[in-house]
């Protein structure tokens, strides 16, 4: 009878062992995805960024930007197709309180090579509208830029728009300070280009 007894003790264990093991899968299997869900600490970063951004009055948008540096490989499928390789990032964009028509316009990404009018930055296109005196004008542009917080990858002019293209969560410290001075450079070009644009706007009339 006591070894009855012990043997039913037994089974009783190695069920509720087992009911334990089943109660830790079904619990992994339900809170797994919920787990992946949840933001990691870059996630997190990044969206204190840009909620500090539109705070700032900028317009964030997801974005991407041709790859410059990309392998053959990227360039091309192994059928033979040819491929735009591109870099996702994120834009903060500063909308111009009017349009600038006569003010410059450019397209620039960071680069390795040796721009002649911006060093470590290459143009998709020719820069247009530039003044005559162009070197000064890129030389206060250089000064400019060189206050932005690291993560930079492009920045764009036009004549309604300044944006900012990169990788935000590259930048140090608060993200409140970073995204005052990525606006706060936005807002020196937007300044010198209303100045620009006025004095041709001048030369026309």
């Amino acid at each position: 009878m006591a070894a009855y007894t012990c043997a039913v003790q037994r089974l009783c264990r190695g069920e509720a062992a087992l009911l334990w093991i089943v109660l830790v899968l079904v619990a992994a299997v339900a809170i797994g995805p919920i787990l992946y869900l949840l933001p990691s600490k870059r996630d997190k970063r990044a969206a204190a960024f840009r909620r500090e951004a539109l705070q700032a009055g900028l317009v964030v948008e997801l974005a991407h930007v041709p790859k410059l540096d990309a392998a053959a490989a990227e360039r091309v499928s192994a059928g033979g197709k040819r491929r735009d390789p591109a870099v996702d990032c994120v834009a903060y964009r500063l909308p111009l309180p009017k349009r600038l028509p006569a003010a410059p316009r450019w397209y620039l990404l960071r680069s390795e090579g040796d721009d002649q009018d911006m060093p470590g930055w290459t143009a998709l296109q020719p820069p247009a509208s530039v003044p005559k005196l162009a070197a000064d004008y890129w030389r206060d542009v250089r000064a400019i830029v060189e206050a932005l917080p690291p993560g930079c990858v492009g920045l764009q002019a036009d004549a309604g728009a300044l944006a900012w293209l990169g990788h935000e969560v590259e930048a140090a410290g608060d993200a409140r300070q970073a995204v005052a001075r990525v606006r706060d450079a936005l807002a020196a070009i937007g300044e010198l280009h209303r100045r620009l644009d006025a004095a041709a706007r001048r030369e026309d009339s």
